[in-house]
């Protein structure tokens, strides 16, 4: 199936969402390297689904660790803890699993308390 041919189905499974939505999902279900061709349209709804939950996790992670990051700005140097360099750490990993979402590589990370 080429890529005209997934939007069209996307657009009759999805008709509610923008068409830039309708193309970033078609382009994430290609980068991930999630075969449609033979998919049914409930399979290819479950995939939307995970992909679209996938999308929007991802986003709430960037914008909490963005929340903290700019806590983390006003910070005076002196008052520096290992609590601040975890805040680092989790924004380099949120930054990696968005990275790895839009370009289909590696693994989903799964971050929460205990992963630091």
């Amino acid at each position: 199936m080429n890529s005209l041919d997934l939007i069209q189905r996307l657009q009759v499974l999805r008709p509610n969402l923008e068409p830039v939505e309708q193309l970033r999902l078609a382009w994430l279900l290609v980068v991930q390297q999630i075969d449609t061709d033979n998919m049914s349209s409930a399979e290819l709804e479950h995939q939307c689904q995970r992909m679209q939950l996938q999308i929007s996790a991802t986003s709430d992670q960037h914008a909490a660790v963005g929340d903290e990051l700019e806590s983390l700005a006003t910070t005076a140097p002196c008052e520096f803890s290992p609590d601040h360099l975890w805040t680092l750490v989790r924004a380099i990993k949120v930054q990696n699993q968005i990275l790895d979402l839009y370009l289909g590589t590696g693994e989903e990370v799964h971050l929460n308390s205990s992963t630091c």
